[in-house]
């Protein structure tokens, strides 16, 4: 999906917002915010808002002279997801589907965007997701796709949110354990987004293979990819996209083996699906 004169107000306030929280000279984050209004002015609306956003935070990263400036934040929305554990390990034990519990405890770590322009409680996200309803669920079509797909690839987003990919990995793993899993990661830091760093981190590995993308964009943008990971795209029989990154990149493709896995934070998003700013959803195009 391309942007929409919200997703350039969108990009913009999430440079403020990074600059706020930044121990930045305030001469300088004046000049950056107003450089980065001034070249809004001219983003194409031909490419999808991850595609828009790499080159604003490629400036961003090029002015402060660092090369992950949210590494702070992205540590911290790991801390904060790792304390959450116990809550959700018991969560899923007591489950009758573990493996639905632990998509719902996945899809819970999607709260953590600091991209999006609504943000939610991560701990209140957690102690009401199991409870909650899908808006869009796809799961039936899910839970038998994964039953018949001998490889599958999930495609990470958020940092903080890796650690409860790590859970649905973990029981994919457990409830069927000649399936082979793949992770895929950010080619570079984007954003808040996971990096091969983040999910060793946290320690992915231990269920899957982790593969970079080789993507610059904050959401799986193809046309940016490395050749292998291209191949494997295409050849795995089943992907499951988390977050609205992955989704505004590959949703036109309208691909059966594409899960969408996220929580709904802007209104492009929203009226795309016909839903609204709050929902979670599983979906299948």
């Amino acid at each position: 999906m391309n942007i929409q004169n919200d997703c350039v107000a969108c990009i913009v306030g999430q440079i403020d917002k990074a600059l706020d929280l930044l121990d930045v000279p305030q001469a300088l984050a004046d000049e950056i915010k107003q450089e980065v209004k001034e070249y809004s002015k001219s983003f194409s609306f031909s490419y999808t808002p991850p595609f828009i956003a790499k080159d604003v935070y490629a400036y961003l990263a090029s002015r402060l002279n660092l090369s992950d400036p949210l590494e702070t934040i992205k540590q911290q929305s790991i801390e904060k997801a790792t304390e959450l554990l116990p809550y959700i390990y018991k969560m899923i034990d007591k489950s009758d589907d573990k493996l639905f519990a632990s998509i719902k405890a996945s899809v819970a770590g999607n709260v953590i965007d600091f991209g999006a322009k609504e943000q939610f409680c991560l701990t209140n996200e957690v102690l009401s997701i199991f409870e909650k309803d899908f808006a869009i669920n796809h799961y039936d079509i899910l839970s038998q796709q994964i039953l018949k797909a001998d490889t599958i690839l999930v495609l990470g987003d958020n940092s903080g949110e890796n650690v409860f990919d790590k859970v649905l990995l973990q029981t994919i793993k457990n409830l069927y354990p000649s399936k082979e899993l793949f992770y895929a990661t950010r080619g570079k830091p984007i954003i808040n987004d996971i990096t091969t760093k983040e999910a060793y981190q946290v320690g992915i590995d231990a269920y899957a293979t982790i593969v970079d993308s080789g993507v610059d964009t904050p959401g799986l943008d193809l046309s940016r990819a490395s050749d292998e990971f291209k191949k494997l795209f295409f050849e795995i029989p089943l992907i499951i996209a988390k977050g609205m990154g992955n989704y505004e990149c590959l949703e036109q493709l309208c691909d059966e083996r594409i899960f969408f896995l996220f929580k709904v934070k802007c209104n492009v998003v929203a009226s795309s699906i016909d839903k609204e700013i709050g929902d979670i959803v599983l979906l299948q195009k």
